[in-house]
């Protein structure tokens, strides 16, 4: 495996994110609460994903990276059926809870994390590959395999719909991940784009801490 995509991967696995206090407490012991209020915040974050993505194509005149994040935000976007997005399956799964995705609040973190997301894609075309590949894709399938497993804990005692939602974004993220790293050891050759890369998805990390800081203040002030 290419030095770089090694060493992304284990600073993802390494990261204090993944052993963040909300997912700690929630890990095998989630209730239903607990889940909407993930499920209404990542409803937030879903719907930047796919601008960071045109964003970070917009970046670059490389048609080969180009083509790469697009066709990843094409099959995020449903390849063109509204039904099958990401967003519209998550408001599905919403709706199957009995929750209207239109009365979702953003919390001041998750809306901070957004932000800096922004501002990390905006620094250029390799700090957004750090941030989009390992930092979101890459992730996104090890926070996710947490939650999906403690949702079918959480389903045995409740009657409550299949987890399409978990298993649409695993199946995804898996194919995505591989897409992004592929590109990052293509592209990023040099010393200055591969420090880029890394210090993207440093960055988007740590910002993703954010998320799930406003999820545990909203747990500690209900107790």
């Amino acid at each position: 495996m290419n030095d770089l995509v090694l060493k992304l991967q284990n600073d993802v696995k390494n990261h204090p994110v993944l052993e963040s206090e909300w997912i700690i407490r929630k890990q095998n012991k989630m209730d239903l609460d607990d889940l909407l209020l993930w499920l209404s915040q990542e409803y937030f974050v879903s719907i930047g994903f796919v601008d960071w993505f045109l964003i970070v194509a917009a970046k670059t005149t490389n048609q080969r990276a180009k083509i790469v994040l697009v066709e990843n935000i094409w099959e995020e976007l449903g390849e063109g059926k509204i039904e099958d997005t990401h967003v519209s399956i998550l408001i599905e799964f919403l709706a199957k809870l009995g929750v209207n995705y239109e009365s979702n609040q953003i919390l001041p973190e998750t809306k901070l994390y957004l932000d800096k997301m922004s501002k990390i894609i905006n620094q250029g075309f390799y700090f957004g590959l750090g941030a989009l590949g390992p930092a979101n894709e890459y992730l996104l399938k090890l926070e996710y395999s947490k939650i999906s497993d403690s949702y079918q804990i959480l389903k045995t005692n409740m009657n409550l719909p299949e987890g399409k939602f978990f298993q649409v974004n695993l199946d995804a993220d898996e194919g995505h991940s591989k897409r992004l790293f592929d590109l990052i050891a293509d592209t990023a050759l040099e010393e200055q784009s591969k420090n880029e890369v890394i210090l993207g998805n440093k960055m988007a990390l740590d910002a993703r801490k954010l998320f799930y800081e406003g999820l545990i203040r909203v747990e500690l002030t209900k107790t």
